[in-house]
């Protein structure tokens, strides 16, 4: 906003800092494009630190804002859930520890006891976040030669317990499908309960649940589904983006046109696969801007964590509470190791290693291995006559 001040104009914005806080900013011109330039300049500046000024008495938070500004810039750019992720972080925990040192004084001991107590307090993931972001910032003090080496590379390693991969079997599926279904459909999702009356409804959850099943996408993946992504003639459909939270104080949910491992992804439908998006075709009667198969009541970008919420109400009647979209996701990974291997389940998931597939995705077996020739030595089956 431009208005007159005194001889001539002042040019007044609320600008979002690199720390995540809101701020009034304005400068004065003679001329209103002169105030308008002022402003624009002031902020390009603020937003660009000068990675040229980087040196041993430089404040780590400067030098955060500068490794933070290049990490949102080029090709390979943060995505936009990292990017806001990584704004907290920084504002939230590292900023404030560690972030008045002067480069000199960030070093070994320091960080690692700021990394142990974040872990403490806090917990590991965040602690192996703050690693990572400390280990990029004093990575960039090393590169401009305000640093002789990188303390992080001796800060002690934040261990991160991973829950053992948890598959649903083909019976909790049949009976999620139904408690989806009748949710759907406005019934009762156990009979003699109360039925779900609100306007916010999810008709299509069934067909949200049946896209997970087929495919094994991250509930994100299926809600940035367009209809120019879908082949139902041939019965393929592709995933080519995913839904993230906006980086902004809203953090409104958008579409954005890559993946979360940045591949585009076409899967062959099974025959339920099909029949869900075309239930939803034709359930469709107002198209939408974004051309989503699964928008929001309001046709807009759909919040995956209202899907969350909504799944975690309804399956929780039915004793399956534990379950999450990503439950579906890990389900269809186990089934396809069992039923094929685990090369084809990795390929169906769209990850770069197969380690990741078995570790984080697919159910260990309860089953051991078959050593029946091996354990019958101990009792011969002449003995048992």
């Amino acid at each position: 906003m431009v208005t007159p001040a005194g001889r001539g104009y002042r040019a007044r914005t609320r600008f979002r800092d690199l720390d995540g806080v809101t701020r009034e900013v304005e400068r004065s011109g003679a001329t209103k494009g002169a105030a308008r330039n002022a402003l624009t300049g002031y902020l390009t500046e603020r937003t660009t630190p000068a990675a040229d000024a980087i040196t041993a008495e430089s404040l780590v938070r400067d030098v955060a804002a500068v490794w933070f500004a290049e990490r949102c810039e080029g090709k390979r750019a943060i995505a936009e859930n990292t990017r806001r992720r990584y704004r907290e972080v920084i504002k939230d925990h590292v900023g404030p520890a560690v972030g008045s040192l002067r480069v000199r004084e960030a070093n070994v001991t320091r960080l690692d006891r700021f990394i142990k107590t974040v872990a403490a307090d806090v917990g590991a993931p965040t602690a192996k976040l703050c690693a990572t972001i400390l280990r990029g910032v004093m990575g960039l003090a090393v590169r401009h030669g305000a640093a002789a080496s990188n303390p992080m590379r001796e800060v002690a390693t934040v261990h991160v317990d991973h829950k053992e991969p948890r598959a649903m079997t083909f019976e909790e599926v049949t009976r999620a499908r139904e408690a989806a279904a009748r949710y759907s459909a406005g019934l009762p999702v156990v009979e003699g309960r109360k039925v779900h009356r609100g306007g916010s409804r999810a008709t299509d959850l069934l067909e949200i649940v049946d896209v997970m099943l087929a495919t094994g996408a991250r509930i994100g993946e299926v809600l940035a589904i367009r209809w120019a992504d879908v082949d139902l003639e041939s019965g393929v459909l592709t995933v080519a983006g995913t839904v993230v939270a906006s980086d902004t104080p809203a953090a409104t949910p958008i579409r954005q046109p890559v993946t979360k491992g940045r591949k585009t992804l076409a899967y062959l439908l099974p025959a339920f696969g099909i029949e869900a998006i075309m239930r939803q075709r034709v359930a469709m009667t107002a198209a939408n801007a974004e051309d989503l198969v699964f928008p929001s009541l309001a046709g807009t970008v759909r919040d995956p964590g209202n899907v969350r919420k909504t799944l975690h109400r309804v399956l929780g009647q039915v004793g399956l509470e534990w379950v999450t979209p990503h439950t579906f996701r890990k389900t269809v990974a186990t089934v396809i190791e069992r039923e094929a291997d685990l090369p084809t389940a990795t390929a169906q998931m769209g990850h770069s290693s197969e380690d990741v597939t078995r570790r984080h995705y697919v159910e260990r077996a309860a089953l051991g291995p078959d050593t029946r020739a091996i354990t019958s030595k101990f009792v011969p089956a002449s003995s048992n006559d």
